[in-house]
Protein backbone atom coordinates (compact mmCIF):
# COMPACT_ATOMS: atom_id res chain seq x y z
CA UNK A 1 0.00 0.00 0.00
CA UNK A 2 2.75 2.43 0.94
CA UNK A 3 4.60 1.91 -2.34
CA UNK A 4 1.54 2.78 -4.42
CA UNK A 5 1.09 5.99 -2.42
CA UNK A 6 4.74 6.97 -2.84
CA UNK A 7 4.69 6.23 -6.56
CA UNK A 8 1.52 8.16 -7.41
CA UNK A 9 0.97 10.99 -4.94
CA UNK A 10 3.08 13.71 -6.62
CA UNK A 11 0.92 13.89 -9.75
CA UNK A 12 -1.70 16.19 -11.25
CA UNK A 13 -4.79 14.04 -10.73
CA UNK A 14 -7.47 16.57 -11.58
CA UNK A 15 -10.60 15.05 -13.07
CA UNK A 16 -9.50 14.55 -16.68
CA UNK A 17 -5.72 14.59 -17.03
CA UNK A 18 -2.91 12.43 -18.36
CA UNK A 19 -1.72 11.83 -14.80
CA UNK A 20 -5.13 10.57 -13.70
CA UNK A 21 -5.18 8.11 -16.59
CA UNK A 22 -1.59 7.08 -15.83
CA UNK A 23 -2.53 6.29 -12.23
CA UNK A 24 -5.45 4.10 -13.30
CA UNK A 25 -3.18 2.25 -15.74
CA UNK A 26 -0.57 1.79 -12.99
CA UNK A 27 -3.24 0.16 -10.81
CA UNK A 28 -4.51 -2.00 -13.67
CA UNK A 29 -1.05 -3.24 -14.64
CA UNK A 30 0.55 -3.65 -11.20
CA UNK A 31 -2.14 -4.13 -8.56
CA UNK A 32 -5.49 -5.47 -9.83
CA UNK A 33 -6.93 -5.78 -13.36
CA UNK A 34 -9.53 -3.05 -12.92
CA UNK A 35 -12.07 -2.25 -15.59
CA UNK A 36 -11.85 1.36 -16.79
CA UNK A 37 -15.06 3.16 -17.78
CA UNK A 38 -14.92 6.30 -19.94
CA UNK A 39 -17.38 9.22 -19.98
CA UNK A 40 -17.07 11.86 -22.68
CA UNK A 41 -16.31 15.52 -21.99
CA UNK A 42 -19.31 17.82 -22.05
CA UNK A 43 -21.78 15.16 -21.06
CA UNK A 44 -24.32 16.17 -18.43
CA UNK A 45 -24.97 13.76 -15.58
CA UNK A 46 -28.51 14.07 -14.23
CA UNK A 47 -28.85 17.10 -16.50
CA UNK A 48 -26.52 19.21 -14.34
CA UNK A 49 -23.10 17.72 -13.48
CA UNK A 50 -20.89 18.47 -16.49
CA UNK A 51 -17.90 16.27 -17.30
CA UNK A 52 -14.93 18.56 -17.95
CA UNK A 53 -12.47 18.52 -20.81
CA UNK A 54 -8.97 17.13 -20.51
CA UNK A 55 -6.72 19.67 -18.81
CA UNK A 56 -3.03 19.83 -19.66
CA UNK A 57 -0.48 22.07 -17.92
CA UNK A 58 2.48 23.10 -20.05
CA UNK A 59 3.82 25.83 -17.79
CA UNK A 60 2.84 27.76 -14.68
CA UNK A 61 5.36 30.19 -13.19
CA UNK A 62 5.67 33.54 -11.42
CA UNK A 63 8.85 35.47 -12.17
CA UNK A 64 10.52 38.72 -11.33
CA UNK A 65 13.13 40.24 -13.62
CA UNK A 66 15.79 37.81 -12.39
CA UNK A 67 14.28 34.61 -11.03
CA UNK A 68 11.47 32.09 -11.16
CA UNK A 69 9.74 32.52 -7.80
CA UNK A 70 7.01 29.90 -8.09
CA UNK A 71 6.80 26.92 -10.44
CA UNK A 72 4.16 24.21 -10.88
CA UNK A 73 7.05 21.77 -11.19
CA UNK A 74 7.75 22.31 -7.49
CA UNK A 75 4.31 21.07 -6.42
CA UNK A 76 1.05 20.15 -8.24
CA UNK A 77 -0.98 22.25 -5.78
CA UNK A 78 0.61 25.51 -6.96
CA UNK A 79 -1.98 25.93 -9.72
CA UNK A 80 -5.72 26.05 -9.06
CA UNK A 81 -7.57 23.14 -10.64
CA UNK A 82 -8.44 23.76 -14.28
CA UNK A 83 -6.72 27.14 -14.30
CA UNK A 84 -7.08 29.06 -17.55
CA UNK A 85 -4.03 30.31 -19.42
CA UNK A 86 -2.59 33.75 -18.77
CA UNK A 87 0.61 35.51 -19.78
CA UNK A 88 1.62 39.00 -18.89
CA UNK A 89 3.29 41.47 -16.59
CA UNK A 90 0.94 42.59 -13.82
CA UNK A 91 1.04 44.65 -10.67
CA UNK A 92 1.68 43.02 -7.34
CA UNK A 93 -1.79 43.94 -6.10
CA UNK A 94 -3.43 42.28 -9.11
CA UNK A 95 -1.22 39.20 -8.76
CA UNK A 96 -2.20 38.80 -5.12
CA UNK A 97 -5.85 38.71 -6.16
CA UNK A 98 -5.02 35.52 -8.07
CA UNK A 99 -3.03 33.78 -5.33
CA UNK A 100 -4.95 31.66 -2.83
CA UNK A 101 -3.52 30.97 0.62
CA UNK A 102 -4.41 28.76 3.57
CA UNK A 103 -6.76 30.24 6.16
CA UNK A 104 -4.72 29.05 9.16
CA UNK A 105 -1.24 27.80 8.29
CA UNK A 106 1.14 30.46 6.89
CA UNK A 107 3.44 27.77 5.48
CA UNK A 108 0.77 25.68 3.76
CA UNK A 109 -0.07 25.53 0.07
CA UNK A 110 -3.84 24.93 -0.04
CA UNK A 111 -5.79 22.91 -2.58
CA UNK A 112 -8.18 24.98 -4.72
CA UNK A 113 -10.52 22.49 -6.41
CA UNK A 114 -13.74 24.30 -7.32
CA UNK A 115 -13.16 24.50 -11.08
CA UNK A 116 -13.00 20.69 -11.28
CA UNK A 117 -16.77 20.91 -10.91
CA UNK A 118 -17.39 24.12 -12.88
CA UNK A 119 -16.22 23.81 -16.48
CA UNK A 120 -18.19 26.95 -17.24
CA UNK A 121 -15.76 28.99 -15.12
CA UNK A 122 -12.44 29.93 -16.73
CA UNK A 123 -10.39 31.69 -14.05
CA UNK A 124 -6.65 31.57 -13.60
CA UNK A 125 -4.79 31.45 -10.33
CA UNK A 126 -2.08 30.06 -8.10
CA UNK A 127 -1.95 28.56 -4.62
CA UNK A 128 0.95 29.45 -2.34
CA UNK A 129 1.86 29.97 1.28
CA UNK A 130 1.13 33.25 3.02
CA UNK A 131 4.86 33.60 3.64
CA UNK A 132 5.44 33.52 -0.11
CA UNK A 133 2.84 36.23 -0.68
CA UNK A 134 4.33 38.38 2.09
CA UNK A 135 7.66 38.36 0.22
CA UNK A 136 6.18 39.87 -2.94
CA UNK A 137 7.55 43.41 -2.46
CA UNK A 138 8.23 44.55 -6.02
CA UNK A 139 5.86 46.62 -8.11
CA UNK A 140 5.36 44.12 -10.91
CA UNK A 141 5.77 40.43 -11.69
CA UNK A 142 5.53 38.30 -14.79
CA UNK A 143 3.02 35.45 -14.93
CA UNK A 144 3.07 32.64 -17.47
CA UNK A 145 0.34 30.00 -17.29
CA UNK A 146 0.04 27.81 -20.36
CA UNK A 147 -2.76 25.28 -20.13
CA UNK A 148 -4.82 23.47 -22.71
CA UNK A 149 -8.36 22.09 -22.77
CA UNK A 150 -9.60 19.51 -25.23
CA UNK A 151 -12.39 16.97 -25.45
CA UNK A 152 -11.51 13.60 -23.98
CA UNK A 153 -12.93 11.12 -21.47
CA UNK A 154 -13.25 11.07 -17.69
CA UNK A 155 -12.14 7.63 -16.44
CA UNK A 156 -13.54 5.61 -13.52
CA UNK A 157 -11.93 2.41 -12.27
CA UNK A 158 -13.97 -0.62 -11.17
CA UNK A 159 -13.06 -3.99 -9.71
CA UNK A 160 -15.81 -6.52 -9.02
CA UNK A 161 -15.79 -9.84 -7.16
CA UNK A 162 -18.88 -11.95 -7.74
CA UNK A 163 -20.21 -13.88 -4.77
CA UNK A 164 -23.01 -16.43 -4.60
CA UNK A 165 -25.45 -13.55 -4.04
CA UNK A 166 -26.03 -10.67 -6.43
CA UNK A 167 -26.29 -8.32 -3.44
CA UNK A 168 -23.19 -6.13 -3.59
CA UNK A 169 -21.28 -4.10 -1.03
CA UNK A 170 -19.62 -1.16 -2.81
CA UNK A 171 -16.36 0.42 -1.65
CA UNK A 172 -15.53 3.90 -2.94
CA UNK A 173 -12.33 5.96 -2.89
CA UNK A 174 -11.05 9.10 -4.66
CA UNK A 175 -8.07 9.31 -6.96
CA UNK A 176 -8.58 12.97 -7.88
CA UNK A 177 -6.67 14.89 -5.19
CA UNK A 178 -3.51 16.17 -6.85
CA UNK A 179 -0.26 16.12 -4.92
CA UNK A 180 -1.76 14.55 -1.79
CA UNK A 181 -1.33 11.15 -0.17
CA UNK A 182 -3.78 10.47 2.65
CA UNK A 183 -6.72 12.20 0.95
CA UNK A 184 -7.51 10.00 -0.76
CA UNK A 185 -4.79 8.03 -2.48
CA UNK A 186 -4.44 6.11 0.77
CA UNK A 187 -8.14 5.26 0.52
CA UNK A 188 -7.54 3.87 -2.98
CA UNK A 189 -4.61 1.82 -1.68
CA UNK A 190 -6.71 0.49 1.20
CA UNK A 191 -9.59 -0.36 -1.14
CA UNK A 192 -7.30 -2.31 -3.46
CA UNK A 193 -5.84 -4.22 -0.51
CA UNK A 194 -9.33 -5.03 0.79
CA UNK A 195 -10.32 -6.42 -2.62
CA UNK A 196 -7.13 -8.48 -2.89
CA UNK A 197 -7.81 -10.09 0.48
CA UNK A 198 -11.49 -10.69 -0.27
CA UNK A 199 -10.51 -12.33 -3.55
CA UNK A 200 -8.37 -14.79 -1.59
CA UNK A 201 -11.36 -15.76 0.58
CA UNK A 202 -13.49 -17.20 -2.21
CA UNK A 203 -16.13 -18.59 -2.23
CA UNK A 204 -17.92 -15.50 -0.96
CA UNK A 205 -21.56 -15.04 -0.05
CA UNK A 206 -21.88 -11.36 -1.01
CA UNK A 207 -20.50 -9.66 -4.10
CA UNK A 208 -18.04 -6.78 -3.69
CA UNK A 209 -17.19 -3.80 -5.87
CA UNK A 210 -14.47 -1.15 -5.62
CA UNK A 211 -15.00 2.15 -7.45
CA UNK A 212 -12.02 4.47 -7.95
CA UNK A 213 -13.61 7.79 -8.78
CA UNK A 214 -13.43 11.53 -9.10
CA UNK A 215 -15.16 12.94 -6.03
CA UNK A 216 -18.93 13.16 -6.52
CA UNK A 217 -19.04 13.38 -10.32
CA UNK A 218 -17.24 10.08 -10.93
CA UNK A 219 -19.70 8.20 -8.75
CA UNK A 220 -22.61 10.05 -10.37
CA UNK A 221 -21.41 9.12 -13.87
CA UNK A 222 -21.04 5.47 -12.87
CA UNK A 223 -24.46 5.23 -11.21
CA UNK A 224 -26.41 7.07 -13.90
CA UNK A 225 -26.03 4.30 -16.48
CA UNK A 226 -26.78 1.38 -14.16
CA UNK A 227 -29.62 -0.49 -12.58
CA UNK A 228 -28.59 -0.34 -8.95
CA UNK A 229 -30.91 -2.98 -7.46
CA UNK A 230 -27.98 -5.22 -6.55
CA UNK A 231 -26.04 -2.47 -4.75
CA UNK A 232 -27.01 -3.24 -1.18
CA UNK A 233 -24.64 -1.02 0.83
CA UNK A 234 -21.72 1.36 0.35
CA UNK A 235 -18.59 2.09 2.38
CA UNK A 236 -16.62 5.23 1.60
CA UNK A 237 -12.90 4.79 2.33
CA UNK A 238 -11.40 8.17 3.17
CA UNK A 239 -8.11 9.39 4.65
CA UNK A 240 -7.19 6.10 6.38
CA UNK A 241 -3.44 6.45 6.85
CA UNK A 242 -2.76 9.31 9.27
CA UNK A 243 -2.37 8.75 12.99
CA UNK A 244 -5.77 10.03 14.13
CA UNK A 245 -8.48 7.83 15.63
CA UNK A 246 -10.96 6.05 13.36
CA UNK A 247 -14.27 7.80 12.72
CA UNK A 248 -17.52 6.31 11.42
CA UNK A 249 -20.24 8.34 9.74
CA UNK A 250 -23.61 6.67 9.58
CA UNK A 251 -25.76 6.33 6.50
CA UNK A 252 -28.70 8.67 5.91
CA UNK A 253 -31.13 6.47 7.88
CA UNK A 254 -28.46 5.52 10.40
CA UNK A 255 -30.02 2.18 11.38
CA UNK A 256 -29.37 -0.19 8.48
CA UNK A 257 -27.53 -3.47 8.96
CA UNK A 258 -24.23 -2.00 7.77
CA UNK A 259 -24.62 0.90 10.23
CA UNK A 260 -25.23 -1.53 13.08
CA UNK A 261 -22.35 -3.84 12.18
CA UNK A 262 -19.89 -0.96 11.72
CA UNK A 263 -20.89 0.66 15.02
CA UNK A 264 -20.63 -2.65 16.86
CA UNK A 265 -17.19 -3.38 15.43
CA UNK A 266 -15.94 0.12 16.15
CA UNK A 267 -16.91 -0.23 19.81
CA UNK A 268 -15.30 -3.67 19.99
CA UNK A 269 -12.06 -2.87 18.15
CA UNK A 270 -11.42 0.85 18.70
CA UNK A 271 -11.95 2.26 22.17
CA UNK A 272 -11.11 5.77 20.92
CA UNK A 273 -13.28 5.52 17.80
CA UNK A 274 -15.98 8.13 17.23
CA UNK A 275 -19.40 7.85 15.63
CA UNK A 276 -21.09 10.68 13.72
CA UNK A 277 -24.38 11.13 11.92
CA UNK A 278 -24.75 11.33 8.15
CA UNK A 279 -22.26 13.91 6.77
CA UNK A 280 -21.71 15.42 10.23
CA UNK A 281 -17.91 15.11 10.09
CA UNK A 282 -16.83 15.18 6.44
CA UNK A 283 -18.76 15.21 3.17
CA UNK A 284 -18.11 12.92 0.22
CA UNK A 285 -19.74 10.50 -2.21
CA UNK A 286 -22.21 9.11 0.31
CA UNK A 287 -24.34 12.05 -0.87
CA UNK A 288 -24.36 10.61 -4.40
CA UNK A 289 -24.95 7.02 -3.29
CA UNK A 290 -27.83 8.12 -1.06
CA UNK A 291 -29.35 10.52 -3.62
CA UNK A 292 -33.08 10.31 -4.47
CA UNK A 293 -33.95 7.31 -6.59
CA UNK A 294 -30.73 5.49 -5.64
CA UNK A 295 -30.75 5.62 -1.83
CA UNK A 296 -27.98 3.07 -1.29
CA UNK A 297 -27.18 3.13 2.46
CA UNK A 298 -23.57 4.29 2.60
CA UNK A 299 -21.34 4.74 5.62
CA UNK A 300 -18.04 6.60 5.67
CA UNK A 301 -14.82 5.59 7.44
CA UNK A 302 -11.98 8.07 7.90
CA UNK A 303 -9.33 9.47 10.21
CA UNK A 304 -10.45 13.05 9.62
CA UNK A 305 -9.65 15.71 10.81
CA UNK A 306 -5.90 16.20 10.59
CA UNK A 307 -3.78 19.34 10.30
CA UNK A 308 -2.26 18.49 6.92
CA UNK A 309 -5.66 18.19 5.20
CA UNK A 310 -5.83 19.73 1.69
CA UNK A 311 -2.25 21.01 1.77
CA UNK A 312 1.17 19.95 0.52
CA UNK A 313 1.85 18.55 3.98
CA UNK A 314 -0.53 15.69 3.16
CA UNK A 315 2.32 13.57 1.82
CA UNK A 316 3.67 10.05 2.41
CA UNK A 317 5.51 11.21 5.54
CA UNK A 318 2.24 11.38 7.49
CA UNK A 319 1.12 7.89 6.47
CA UNK A 320 1.38 5.15 9.08
CA UNK A 321 1.54 1.66 7.60
CA UNK A 322 0.21 0.32 10.89
CA UNK A 323 -2.83 2.62 10.69
CA UNK A 324 -3.44 1.58 7.09
CA UNK A 325 -3.34 -2.09 8.04
CA UNK A 326 -5.59 -1.38 11.01
CA UNK A 327 -8.09 0.33 8.70
CA UNK A 328 -8.10 -2.59 6.26
CA UNK A 329 -8.56 -5.07 9.11
CA UNK A 330 -11.50 -3.07 10.43
CA UNK A 331 -13.28 -3.04 7.06
CA UNK A 332 -12.67 -6.77 6.64
CA UNK A 333 -14.15 -7.38 10.10
CA UNK A 334 -17.37 -5.81 8.78
CA UNK A 335 -17.38 -7.97 5.65
CA UNK A 336 -16.64 -11.07 7.75
CA UNK A 337 -19.87 -10.59 9.68
CA UNK A 338 -21.82 -10.24 6.44
CA UNK A 339 -20.17 -13.42 5.19
CA UNK A 340 -20.49 -15.53 8.35
CA UNK A 341 -23.74 -14.37 9.93
CA UNK A 342 -26.54 -16.92 10.31
CA UNK A 343 -29.79 -17.47 12.19
CA UNK A 344 -29.64 -20.19 14.89
CA UNK A 345 -32.83 -22.19 15.58
CA UNK A 346 -33.01 -24.47 18.61
CA UNK A 347 -33.77 -28.16 18.19
CA UNK A 348 -34.70 -28.71 21.85
CA UNK A 349 -37.46 -27.87 24.30
CA UNK A 350 -36.95 -27.20 27.95
CA UNK A 351 -33.60 -26.16 29.37
CA UNK A 352 -30.54 -28.28 28.56
CA UNK A 353 -27.96 -28.64 31.32
CA UNK A 354 -25.03 -27.03 29.57
CA UNK A 355 -22.61 -28.13 32.29
CA UNK A 356 -23.32 -31.77 31.43
CA UNK A 357 -20.13 -33.24 29.91
CA UNK A 358 -22.08 -34.22 26.79
CA UNK A 359 -22.44 -30.48 26.06
CA UNK A 360 -19.76 -28.70 28.13
CA UNK A 361 -21.18 -25.30 27.14
CA UNK A 362 -21.84 -23.71 30.51
CA UNK A 363 -20.46 -20.20 31.02
CA UNK A 364 -19.40 -20.30 34.66
CA UNK A 365 -19.16 -16.93 36.44
CA UNK A 366 -18.02 -18.58 39.66
CA UNK A 367 -19.76 -18.51 43.04
CA UNK A 368 -19.82 -15.11 44.64
CA UNK A 369 -19.80 -16.41 48.23
CA UNK A 370 -16.78 -18.61 47.54
CA UNK A 371 -14.91 -16.58 44.94
CA UNK A 372 -15.65 -13.04 46.08
CA UNK A 373 -12.04 -11.90 45.80
CA UNK A 374 -11.99 -12.82 42.10
CA UNK A 375 -15.66 -12.26 41.33
CA UNK A 376 -15.36 -9.83 38.42
CA UNK A 377 -17.74 -11.05 35.74
CA UNK A 378 -18.97 -9.13 32.70
CA UNK A 379 -22.70 -8.68 33.41
CA UNK A 380 -23.39 -8.75 29.66
CA UNK A 381 -21.84 -12.21 29.48
CA UNK A 382 -24.07 -13.43 32.30
CA UNK A 383 -27.13 -11.98 30.54
CA UNK A 384 -26.04 -13.64 27.33
CA UNK A 385 -25.81 -16.99 29.11
CA UNK A 386 -29.29 -16.58 30.59
CA UNK A 387 -31.07 -15.13 27.54
CA UNK A 388 -29.51 -17.24 24.79
CA UNK A 389 -32.05 -20.07 25.02
CA UNK A 390 -35.01 -17.82 24.24
CA UNK A 391 -33.14 -16.06 21.43
CA UNK A 392 -32.68 -19.28 19.47
CA UNK A 393 -36.21 -18.90 18.09
CA UNK A 394 -35.37 -18.14 14.46
CA UNK A 395 -35.90 -14.39 14.87
CA UNK A 396 -32.34 -13.41 15.79
CA UNK A 397 -29.09 -13.76 13.89
CA UNK A 398 -25.72 -14.41 15.50
CA UNK A 399 -24.93 -10.73 14.95
CA UNK A 400 -28.24 -9.64 16.51
CA UNK A 401 -27.28 -11.58 19.63
CA UNK A 402 -23.74 -10.17 19.77
CA UNK A 403 -25.11 -6.65 19.31
CA UNK A 404 -27.81 -7.13 21.97
CA UNK A 405 -25.25 -7.99 24.64
CA UNK A 406 -22.31 -5.91 23.41
CA UNK A 407 -20.15 -8.99 22.94
CA UNK A 408 -17.45 -9.79 20.42
CA UNK A 409 -19.10 -11.24 17.32
CA UNK A 410 -16.48 -13.96 16.91
CA UNK A 411 -17.06 -15.13 20.48
CA UNK A 412 -20.82 -15.41 19.91
CA UNK A 413 -20.37 -17.05 16.51
CA UNK A 414 -17.92 -19.63 17.85
CA UNK A 415 -20.11 -20.34 20.89
CA UNK A 416 -23.12 -20.96 18.66
CA UNK A 417 -20.97 -23.18 16.43
CA UNK A 418 -20.45 -25.39 19.47
CA UNK A 419 -24.24 -25.53 19.93
CA UNK A 420 -24.45 -26.64 16.31
CA UNK A 421 -21.80 -29.32 16.81
CA UNK A 422 -23.83 -30.66 19.76
CA UNK A 423 -26.96 -30.66 17.56
CA UNK A 424 -28.70 -28.14 19.82
CA UNK A 425 -29.39 -25.76 16.93
CA UNK A 426 -29.83 -25.68 13.19
CA UNK A 427 -28.39 -22.90 11.06
CA UNK A 428 -30.22 -20.78 8.49
CA UNK A 429 -27.75 -19.01 6.21
CA UNK A 430 -28.63 -15.41 5.43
Amino acid sequence: MIQLIKDLYFTNRSFVTDDYDMCLNYIKERILPIRIHAYESGRLIWDSWQIPKKWTINEAVIKDEDNVLLDIEDHPLHLIAYSASFQGEISTSELKEHIFTHSKNKDAIPWHFRQNYRPWEQNWGFCASKRFVEQLKKDKYYVSIKTQLKDDFMKVGEYHIQGSKKQTIVFLAHLCHSGMANDDLAGVAAGLEIMKRLKQKKPLKYSYKLLIVQEMIGTAAYLEQRVINDMKYGIFLEMPGNRNRLALQKSYSGNTLIDRIAQHQLKQMHEDGEIFGFRELVQNDEMIMESPGYEIPTISLSRYPYDEYHTQFDNPNIISEKKLENFVDFVLSITSIFEENFIPIRTFTGLPSLSNPKYDLYIDPGQEALDKANFDVDPNLVKFRDYIFRMLDGNHSAFDIAERFGLDYNFVHNYLDRFYEKKLIEKIQI
